[in-house]
């Protein structure tokens, strides 16, 4: 695993990165969740897209960990939960509420810290 620096990265990709970093922690989070688990057929294949991706690089990686953090420990609006997890990942729960969709977006997070950790060794 290798953590990719901006240095000689050409212009577009350093300013692709910086656009990405910039987003806000429920954007980044959306990102996760159309990039990884909207169109996975089982948590188990988000995991595995999670780890092809660590192989190369942690950055974006780390950057949905905190988001993540970030929106499950700040008060966030009724129904943004919900609409995260069953909107932006496509995901449907047995009990639609922000009580569960919180609870998948903790599973989502703890697997995002394991990743992490192995792929750093």
């Amino acid at each position: 695993m290798t953590d990719i620096g901006s240095s000689g990265l050409p212009e577009s990709l350093r300013a692709r990165i910086a656009e990405r970093s910039a987003l806000s922690p429920i954007d980044k989070v959306r990102a996760l969740l159309h990039g990884y688990v909207h169109d996975a057929d089982s948590f188990d294949e988000v995991r595995e897209e999670l780890r092809d991706t660590a192989e190369t690089s942690t950055l974006f990686l780390e950057q949905y960990l905190v988001a993540l953090e970030t929106i499950l420990s700040e008060p966030q609006p009724e129904g943004t939960l919900l609409r995260l997890v069953a909107g932006d990942g496509n995901r449907g729960l047995d009990d639609p509420t922000d009580a569960s969709a919180a609870a998948y977006l903790r599973r989502l997070l703890e697997t995002l810290r394991s990743v992490i950790a192995s792929a750093k060794g």
